[in-house]
């Protein structure tokens, strides 16, 4: 199995939900007014576990789920479970959007409805319920987009035949960085996929940035955009021409549909970087 997960959780009920957070919750705000805000989470998060603990619910801290493909593995781990029910805490002055992603990322992964947010960390303590709506199969169906993808090498075609490979596996919709860092693996891992390579103005090379090379002259860069493809896809222009790979593959994971646009220089600009 791609994914590992250590404890198969029950199907959370609205009403179950209700009557497990009110305790949750009850005890949440209780420990942030006695401890206030400042805490490291691991001091909040070891709080709130032995509390419902001693009031009778079957409580689990920093429970394991494992993602595999071939040689690569990563584990990923749910701060806290209580009857079922998946808890992501964070200590944070406010809650963001990458905080919702990754709440989301862990529900798709253990494979529940429900996780809630919990902030303990802002003035007042913040919760966000938020609900998977994708089951397994629904995740393992993705559409790629190829039309702005040009195979400039055999690396090129590699590339996008094993992020099919992955997505097949693991499903889509899950955290970009977990399939750039599965990519990177596949290419050599960290000491030949990522190079630094200069950067020049019309006069002088500027310094120096890191990019993550699938063959020679060629890099890959993914993003999980919804909106905004067409202002970010300028911006990487502005990267691409200014260093010397030939050829950038942009795959951006927009949730079911894979988006992969190639970026090319023309001969002008490679005899202009001497290649």
């Amino acid at each position: 199995m791609p994914i590992h997960r250590t404890l198969n959780l029950p199907a959370i009920t609205d009403a179950e939900f209700a009557r497990i957070d009110k305790a949750v919750m009850g005890h949440a705000y209780d420990i942030q007014n006695r401890m206030g805000r400042l805490f490291d989470e691991r001091i909040y998060e070891n709080e709130l576990a032995g509390r419902p603990r001693a009031d009778g619910f079957e409580v689990f801290s920093q429970i394991p789920v494992q993602v595999v493909h071939g040689s690569f593995s990563k584990t990923y781990y749910l701060d806290l479970i209580v009857n079922g029910m998946v808890y992501e805490l964070k200590v944070v002055e406010t809650l963001h959007h990458s905080h919702k992603a990754q709440a989301l990322h862990y529900a798709m992964l253990q494979g529940v409805r429900l996780v809630k947010l919990l902030n303990l960390g802002a003035d007042r303590i913040q919760g966000d319920l938020l609900k998977n709506l994708l089951v397994d199969s629904e995740r393992h169906h993705p559409v790629l987009q190829k039309g702005g993808w040009k195979p400039q090498t055999p690396g090129c075609e590699r590339l996008v035949e094993h992020l099919r490979i992955l997505l097949n596996d693991w499903g889509t919709h899950l955290s970009g960085t977990l399939y750039n860092e599965a990519l990177i693996h596949h290419f050599g891992g960290e000491p030949q996929c990522l190079k630094r390579v200069d950067v020049r103005s019309a006069t002088s090379v500027l310094g120096s940035h890191l990019v993550q090379m699938h063959a020679p002259n060629a890099t890959f860069h993914v993003t999980t955009l919804s909106q905004g493809q067409t202002s970010y896809q300028r911006q990487l222009q502005h990267v691409f021409d200014r260093i010397p790979p030939q050829v950038m593959q942009w795959i951006n994971l927009n949730h079911a549909s894979v988006e992969i646009t190639t970026l090319s220089k023309t001969e002008e600009q490679a005899v202009e970087w001497g290649q």
